[in-house]
């Protein structure tokens, strides 16, 4: 193909043509076509509107101002015929704005309107002008810089004042400017042409400021208009699909009433078509409003909203109202936008309403699940923290007899329970003694368990006097044995209780000083309360002791490992292990990981111990099969840990990544949590998979999940134990087992003991298993022979044929 050059297609001449284009482009606010140009162009007027009142009253009061100052220096006659314009000008603008303000907004302005407005704007900046080009040579040093500075004044604030219409913005700088330019120019001074000079040049900036001020509304002008088209065309793509969608249309007249019933929305109501048409659509929907208590005000929150929004005539977006079918709870997402005549006023509204009774549920369960225990439906620990934390920051101090106590119980025996009749009747009687001590405690007061059984009692504005006489109502209601299933046991506790501002005003030193008084209390023979004294202090003996033999732990060869098997629910074999740190004291024997791992943390030894605990597991599972994952539990203070990353990178040198998982608790997220999803990304980046463990426990992770993606998710064995018994377990564990599936990750659930409950994790769809049902920890020697007894062993079938 041959192409000939012609002079028109040279660089040079399509650059020239393309200046013009590039100057229109700059002194345009938007480029749209005329019918879309007229409604912006009645935005701008609105917008210089708006401001036209005090730019005028400005003008006015700057004229007289002026008039009076140089009264007697220049020309009386002069003087007055320009305050006299001046007057006249801004009072035809303040005419200009009445007229607009007694008729109804405007849909659209002409081009003629705009010009309009752009020569009254250049006219008004000619009379201020005019005054600096008359009179500036006859003035003194001090009445020019008076004239200077109110003149300098007029042009950026009348610049601003009409960037909304920045050509009538250019017309009022440039032409105020270049007369007051000018006139300081002439003026008998050495620094007279510099001075005029900045001047023109600071108006220049003015006039550029006007215009991107200007572009940056008319984009927000286009964008406005984009979007109502698309809502136009959504609307339009509803009503054609309406019977194909899961929503349901409405639409209302401007009296309310609705309009064009369909059959869906007939049978969301209740009632056929044609009795609904015509129907006032708001007394329908009072009528259906919520009894029961605790949703009544919210209820009528939401309805009160919803009313202000069709009151305003604004388009709304999921406005959630809470209704009620029967005695079932409903809940529906509206949306709608105004429908308007010519004129501009609301004629109806149409809109789109959805049943969105499902996620409201699911969102009050995943909200109570964050503020609640599981297993008692008590507060959990963060609930109780925090209206601690707010009692505390209301004060008692200035009260005299009145203070704010927290009460800690522990129970006594609760182990030997759960070691003779098994955890089913341990949660039994945790739950037993919850609703002893709900049925003492007064209203306002916060009751939760904190954890395994441990419970706590916040007393806001109570004297010594009433904790005391509580106490011997709760331990009254104690005195009754428990019935767990035919077993008799007897329910004893202990109580620490600790009163502020006396004995702490901070959430940390008053329950470290109950935990104290709790330690008093068991350590002379149990079953009763003890307040905070200065002199309680042994626990924190036994403490030091444990801190200090756990630094030579290692070298003393007193930790060791033992690994949980991990079951497949599908398919009954064995997919992993988790290793787990037990320490053998010489002195105390066996001590509970519950006790010596929050100590190695308090004393900055878990670094330590976590990189033996990984560097063991990881030799360990060089000694399995390729297909045996082994779990590798991680603290908060290795997470934070510089050395950790290297640590982790020279523990599975050598091995498949994939067979090493880190799990991390939720409370490990807590303290830093920017800087722990960034080791976890570290982690990720490594090959290494991440387990979430405890979930559920007293800190909410969804947000966690939110900004991290995990390979597992462990449920805590709280929300296991009460599968079989308690139908709104089975509720959260459901729940949790869906958002799972929506996240992509693999559910394991610890703490299973019956085949009861791993029949109903693995109909759910939990994926792996963890418990006393399939096996104890095992030391690493018993691994191996371990597996392969229940790969081919009948005691293996025989549980997962049960299950």
């Amino acid at each position: 193909m041959l192409f000939i050059s012609t002079p028109s297609d040279s660089p040079a001449d399509a650059a020239t043509r393309r200046r013009p284009k590039r100057m229109r482009a700059w002194f345009s606010a938007y480029d749209v076509d005329e019918p879309l140009a007229a409604s912006f162009r009645a935005r701008q007027m609105q917008a210089m509107l708006r401001l036209t009142p005090a730019a005028m009253v400005v003008n006015i009061a700057n004229a007289l101002v002026v008039g009076v100052v140089l009264w007697g220096h220049v020309a009386g006659g002069f003087m007055l015929a320009w305050v006299a314009a001046v007057v006249l000008l801004a009072g035809l603008g303040l005419r200009g704005w009445a007229r607009e303000q007694a008729r109804p907004p405007r849909r659209s302005a002409s081009r003629r309107a705009i010009r309009h407005a752009i020569g009254h704007a250049a006219l008004l900046g000619a009379v201020w002008a005019a005054l600096p080009l008359s009179v500036y040579g006859a003035l003194d040093v001090q009445q020019q810089f008076f004239v200077g500075v109110v003149l300098t004044g007029m042009i950026c604030a009348g610049g601003f004042a009409l960037a909304s219409l920045p050509a009538a913005a250019t017309g009022w700088v440039l032409v105020l400017g270049a007369g007051t330019s000018v006139a300081v120019w002439r003026m008998d001074s050495a620094i007279a042409h510099a001075l005029g000079l900045l001047l023109f040049l600071y108006s220049l900036i003015v006039v550029y400021s006007a215009w991107t001020t200007a572009k940056t509304f008319g984009a927000r002008l286009v964008a406005e208009a984009r979007a109502d088209r698309q809502h136009e065309v959504i609307g339009l793509l509803l009503r054609d699909f309406e019977d194909h969608a899961s929503d349901v249309l409405w639409e209302l007249d401007a009296a309310g009433r609705l309009q064009h019933v369909s059959p869906r929305l007939a049978a969301e109501l209740g009632a056929p078509a044609p009795w609904l048409q015509n129907l006032p659509a708001l007394r329908l929907l009072r009528r259906a409003l919520p009894t029961q208590a605790g949703m009544g005000a919210e209820a009528r929150a939401a309805w009160q909203a919803l009313l202000v929004r069709l009151e305003s005539g604004t388009p709304f977006r999921e406005h959630v109202i809470a209704l009620q079918r029967g005695e079932q709870p409903l809940w529906w997402s509206l949306s709608a936008r105004p429908l308007r005549d010519a004129a501009g006023h609301v004629v109806g509204w149409r809109g789109v309403a959805a049943d969105v009774t499902e996620r409201q549920l699911a969102h009050q369960r995943l909200s109570w699940m964050a503020h609640n225990d599981a297993l008692t439906g008590l507060a959990n620990r963060r609930h109780y923290r925090e209206r601690l934390q707010a009692a505390l920051a209301v004060g008692w101090a200035g009260t005299p007899g009145r203070a704010v106590a927290a009460v800690l119980f522990d129970m006594d025996g609760f182990k030997q329970v759960n070691d003779t009749l098994g955890h089913a009747a341990g949660d039994a009687l945790l739950r037993v003694f919850g609703e002893r001590l709900r049925a003492v405690v007064r209203e306002g007061d916060t009751l939760a368990r904190l954890g395994g059984d441990e419970f706590a009692l916040l007393l806001p504005g109570v004297g010594m006097e009433q904790v005391q006489s509580l106490l011997e109502r709760v331990f009254a209601a104690l005195a009754p044995p428990a019935d767990l299933g035919g077993k008799t046991v007897a329910l004893r506790a202990c109580a620490g209780v600790a009163l502020a501002p006396r004995d702490g005003t901070d959430v940390d030193t008053l329950l470290g000083h109950a935990d104290m008084a709790l330690y008093a209390a068991k350590r002379t023979g149990g079953h009763r309360w003890c307040f905070f004294e200065s002199g309680m202090h042994e626990s924190r003996r036994r403490h030091a002791q444990l801190a200090q033999d756990l630094r030579n732990a290692l070298e003393r060869s007193e930790l060791r490992l033992a690994y949980q098997p991990q079951v497949c629910a599908v398919s009954g074999r064995i997919s992993g292990v988790e290793a787990l740190l037990r320490w053998t004291h010489p002195e105390h024997g066996a001590v509970s990981p519950a006790e010596f791992i929050p100590i190695a943390e308090a004393v900055g030894l878990m670094p330590r111990l976590g990189r033996w605990v990984l560097e063991q597991a990881c030799a360990q599972a060089r000694q399995w099969p390729a297909a045996l994952k082994v779990s590798v539990n991680v603290s908060a203070r290795q997470l934070a840990d510089a050395q950790f990353l290297d640590c982790v990178q020279a523990a599975v040198d050598g091995l498949e990544e994939r067979r090493i998982e880190l799990e991390v608790t939720e409370s490990a997220l807590v303290d830093d949590a920017d800087a722990a999803v960034q080791t976890l990304n570290r982690l990720r980046e490594l090959g290494v998979q991440l387990a979430l463990d405890d979930f559920g426990t007293g800190y909410s992770a969804l947000g966690y999940l939110r900004r991290f993606r995990f390979d597992t998710l462990k449920i805590d064995r709280s929300f296991v134990n009460d599968l079989e018994a308690d139908g709104e377990a089975r509720v959260i564990v459901e729940t949790i087992l869906a958002m799972t599936r929506a996240l992509g990750l693999v559910a394991i659930a610890e703490g299973v003991e019956t085949a009861g409950q791993a029949r109903m994790l693995r109909e759910r769809g939990c994926e792996g298993l963890q418990g006393f049902l399939f096996s104890r920890p095992l030391a690493a020697q018993d691994v191996l022979p371990f597996v392969q007894a229940w790969e081919g062993g009948r005691a293996a079938r025989a549980v997962m044929e049960a299950v």
